[in-house]
């Protein structure tokens, strides 16, 4: 019985470090290159759409042009200085937005392009499988990195945040 207890106990540590050491993030794991980012989303995209070989390879060059063209529309980000965020000026904001429409009129060129070299190859099923998946993520979004709004101050967790001085809506 106390053998049964002891063989029990110790298949219990056993999975438990088990799972413990399997949890651990693996050190082979680096970031990926752009070029395999992109190898990847070419590999995900054939899968998707269940091409054959031989539109696979017409099919994998064009969508990895069509994946750089797209992250040449994204919107370029100011850089930041450290420290202190400063607010910006009504000719900056006017900057940036006038900035994030000429990115968004050249991702739609460029989306209108390739849609009409990709109908050459796919059928309009698959292009339309493939312009509905794929994309810039919130390309029209404001850079995260220089926030236009001040942040509220945080409060500790299962509280309301403490109240802004900067903020308007808090000065009544």
């Amino acid at each position: 019985m106390k053998t049964k207890r002891l063989f029990t106990a110790l298949m219990m540590a056993t999975m438990m470090s088990c799972g413990i050491i399997l949890a651990q993030p693996c050190q082979k794991d680096k970031r990926l290159t752009p070029e395999q980012r992109i190898e990847m989303q070419v590999k995900k995209a054939q899968q998707r759409l269940l091409l054959d070989e031989a539109t696979a390879a017409k099919f994998a060059p064009l969508y990895k042009e069509y994946l750089e063209a797209m992250q040449q529309c994204k919107p370029t980000c100011p850089k930041q200085q450290k420290g202190e965020p400063k607010e910006l000026t009504d000719a900056e904001i006017d900057q940036m937005m006038q900035d994030r429409f000429a990115a968004r009129k050249k991702l739609v060129e460029t989306q209108e392009t390739y849609y009409k070299k990709f109908k050459k190859i796919l059928n309009i099923r698959q292009v339309e499988a493939l312009f509905k998946d794929n994309g810039p993520r919130r390309a029209h979004r404001p850079c995260m990195k220089n926030p236009q709004f001040p942040q509220m101050p945080k409060g500790k967790m299962g509280q309301a945040p403490a109240p802004c001085d900067k903020c308007p809506a808090s000065q009544k």
